[in-house]
């Protein structure tokens, strides 16, 4: 009895080891389908790679990592007498990978675009700042000047997320610092003035004075935002140690501050503001600095006047915007209503000042003002400000230009006057290309020398070019233009081939070859019988672009950089 059941037993054991040899050689599934999510797998982490590679953000690829790590983490089923369910988890596994493989792909084109888009914005706040501080004069300006262009260049030839960062954070810092460099100058100004009053007041300023000359030079060399932040650190310190200096001449200074106080209440009356507000405070400032006997009272009497002339200083400003405001307005009306070209081909009377009146720039000047009115900030007023004067003075060459008789292809004086206040003249100034708006000329200089003139045709009486201070942010050969106008208006036109495209101003204003146009000179930017034959294109001036005869923009393309500066006059 016992041998048979040993005996049972063994063959319970054969038999069970064939079952499970059964089970194992089922369980294996496809191994194709094993290899495909494999590769699968395999091309998910090489598409991850790339996108890092280029700069896709780590935030964007986190989830499809945490997938990925997911499905790795998980195991084919074990299949008891069929290979299905294996294959099934295999051929699952191999779409899902795939499908992360395609939300890679997308994640790469989606990124691109956002940050392209992103850089763009950053350009153009970058852009804005600058046009801002050109302005206002700031010879600084031209180093971020130059920096704007080589961001624009780059945003042209960039392909990848990182390129576009990279651009991005270039432009952002340098908006920063062109947004710092206002208060930076504010406090370097303030410092100065101290000096200035204590001069006044016979006190020795030697070594306050090579302190400003070297804060005047780290100003001028500054291209960061944290370049500036630590300048207006130091001048606050500066100013503190200025002001206990200054405490033993504040009998002296307080007088100079009054002295002061009252010159800027005379400035406000010829503005046309109330000042008499202004002048009881002046006359209670006097009687307070008489009165005082102690260096407390001296500082009292001093703090009080120095509010005093800061509350002042807004109403000034103001008052200062309106008045330029005004004044350039009746200056355009004045000359324009005695220069004025009576067109014998249509019969037309056109003020030769046009670009500069309500149609031109002189809308821009009402703006800023009206911006201005709007925030209700000071920066506001003297940017609007500093806009006018600068649209003053190219008036005014422009009324010089008209009675200068140089021959149009030589040197004018006005050139060299507007390339001065511009600060781009000299042996190492550049290029510059100065347009003539009286004349129909524009003149390319180099490094201070007239290197060749030629006859354009500007914008037209309804669609002037804007006279300013710009520069070539971006040159096409060849391009197509496309009508921002709809179709109908007076000023559509239909797609058209241009060989030589150089953009001076926002909003598509540009030097260009004008192939259809026979005629380029004087007065051919108002109605005229062009030679080619009168069509909506050559029978009148521009859509504010500079039109150039095509040999003479094939000649003047390659020898422009990006960057060259631009004025017209």
């Amino acid at each position: 009895m016992a041998r048979r059941a040993r005996k049972g037993a063994g063959a319970m054991t054969i038999a069970l080891l064939l079952l499970l040899s059964l089970m194992l050689s089922a369980c294996g599934g496809n191994p194709q389908m094993q290899q495909q999510a494999a590769a699968n797998k395999a091309a998910l982490d090489r598409l991850i790679t790339h996108a890092q590679s280029i700069g896709v953000p780590a935030s964007l690829l986190f989830p499809i990592q945490q997938q990925e790590a997911q499905l790795s983490g998980t195991s084919a089923p074990i299949g008891l007498f069929s290979d299905q369910s294996t294959n099934d988890y295999y051929s699952n596994l191999a779409q899902r990978y795939q499908t992360l493989s395609v939300q890679v792909r997308g994640l790469e084109y989606q990124a691109t675009q956002q940050l392209d888009y992103q850089a763009s914005l950053d350009l153009q706040s970058f852009e804005q700042a600058l046009s801002v501080r050109q302005a206002q004069g700031f010879v600084e300006a031209k180093t971020f000047a130059n920096q704007l262009t080589q961001d624009q260049q780059a945003l042209a030839q960039a392909q990848y997320p990182r390129d576009y960062l990279k651009i991005s954070n270039s432009a952002k810092l340098s908006t920063q610092a062109l947004q710092l460099m206002g208060p930076a100058y504010n406090d370097l100004s303030t410092f100065q003035q101290d000096i200035k009053q204590l001069q006044e007041s016979h006190l020795d300023t030697t070594a306050l004075n090579e302190q400003y000359q070297l804060d005047l030079q780290q100003f001028r060399t500054a291209t960061q935002p944290q370049d500036f932040s630590n300048l207006i650190t130091q001048l606050n310190a500066q100013l503190q140690e200025t002001t206990v200096y200054s405490t033993q001449a504040i009998p002296y200074v307080g007088a100079a501050k009054l002295k002061q106080f009252g010159a800027d209440i005379q400035q406000l009356k010829t503005y046309g503001q109330p000042t008499a507000s202004f002048q009881q405070k002046l006359a209670s400032d006097q009687q307070a600095l008489n009165a005082a006997q102690t260096i407390s009272d001296y500082l009292k009497v001093s703090a009080q006047i120095d509010r005093d002339i800061a509350s002042l200083q807004f109403s000034l400003t103001v008052g200062q915007a309106n008045y330029l405001l005004k004044q350039f307005h009746a200056a355009v009306t004045a000359w324009g209503n005695t220069h004025q070209y009576h067109n014998p081909y249509d019969g037309g009377v056109y003020n030769l000042d046009y670009e500069y009146d309500e149609q031109g720039i002189g809308s821009d000047a009402d703006s800023a003002v009206q911006y201005a009115q709007y925030t209700g900030a000071i920066s506001d007023y003297q940017a609007a400000i500093d806009l006018i004067k600068n649209d003053m003075a190219n008036l005014q060459a422009m009324e010089a230009d008209y009675s200068d008789k140089t021959p149009w292809n030589q040197p004018h004086a006005t050139d060299i006057q507007m390339m001065k206040h511009y600060g781009v003249y000299g042996p190492n100034s550049g290029q510059v290309l100065v347009v003539s708006l009286i004349e129909q000329v524009l003149r390319y200089y180099n490094n201070g020398k007239l290197v060749r003139s030629f006859q354009i045709v500007s914008g037209q009486y309804d669609k002037p070019s804007p006279p300013g201070f710009w520069s070539i942010f971006l040159k096409q050969s060849p391009t197509v233009f496309k009508s921002s106008e709809p179709k109908g208006s007076a000023f559509w036109y239909p797609d058209t081939n241009i060989k030589y495209a150089m953009e001076y101003h926002e909003g598509g204003y540009f030097f260009h070859d004008a192939w259809w146009r026979c005629s380029f000179g004087l007065h051919d930017n108002f109605p005229h019988a062009d030679a080619c034959g009168t069509t909506t294109f050559n029978g009148n001036g521009s859509h504010g672009c500079i039109n150039m005869n095509s040999s003479d923009i094939a000649w003047l393309y390659p020898q422009i950089a990006w960057g060259a500066a631009v004025i017209l006059y």
